[in-house]
C-alpha cells in the first residue's frame, strides 16, 4: 500500500473520531476551513489525488493532537 494511502485513511479516522460529518461536501468545507486551504486544494487532499506536505501534516497532526508520524503509519 502506498504510504499516502495510508496517510489519507489515517486522516480519514482523525476525522470520524472527531465527529466530522462524513459526507465529501462537509468533510471538504470543514478541512479548508480547518487548515485555511481552497474548497479545491482540500477535496484533492481528501481525495487522495494530492499528498500533504510537511507544513500541512504538521498542522494536521497538532490540531487533532497526534504524532505527525502516525499519520504515515499502517
Amino acid at each position: 500500500m502506498p504510504m499516502h494511502t495510508q496517510m489519507l485513511e489515517n486522516i480519514h479516522a482523525l476525522l470520524d473520531f472527531n465527529n466530522v460529518p462524513k459526507s465529501k461536501a462537509e468533510r471538504v468545507k470543514y478541512f479548508s476551513t480547518a487548515f485555511g486551504l481552497s474548497i479545491e486544494e482540500s477535496e484533492s487532499l481528501l481525495d487522495g489525488e494530492r499528498v500533504p506536505n510537511k507544513k500541512l501534516l504538521k498542522e494536521i497532526a497538532d490540531k487533532f493532537e497526534v504524532d505527525a508520524h502516525w499519520l504515515l503509519q499502517s
